[in-house]
């Protein structure tokens, strides 16, 4: 769980704590590319190039905050552990690494129709 690695009280030093943090971020995007599509997964490992699926992964990250505030009595546990994610993913070290936000706005009926 990127939570239980990432925001737990240690003695490791920042810069270790911060490496680990980058390491589970970048993976959890990978292992979401690869059950997305295997063969852009694979491409993605290979490259390391996560601003070019950026559009991708803000939608998943979209869809997910949706969903949570249209269903409040589910992903209890599960969208904690996604807006940790999210707040450290537009950390400036890590955003610079990624080379774009994961956050993006929340599409409602609203914007939709408005357009």
């Amino acid at each position: 769980e990127y939570v239980d690695r990432t925001d737990v009280a240690s003695t490791a030093s920042k810069a270790r704590r911060m490496n680990v943090q980058i390491k589970q971020m970048c993976a959890i995007l990978t292992g979401i590319m690869v059950a997305h599509n295997y063969e852009s997964g694979q491409a993605l490992v290979k490259s390391r190039e996560f601003s070019v699926q950026k559009k991708f992964f803000q939608k998943v990250f979209e869809i997910g905050r949706r969903y949570k505030i249209l269903n409040p009595e589910r992903m209890r546990e599960s969208y904690g552990k996604l807006v940790y994610f999210l707040q450290d993913s537009v950390r400036p070290d890590i955003r610079e690494l990624l080379e774009f936000s994961c956050v993006s706005k929340v599409r409602t009926v609203h914007d939709f129709l408005s357009k």
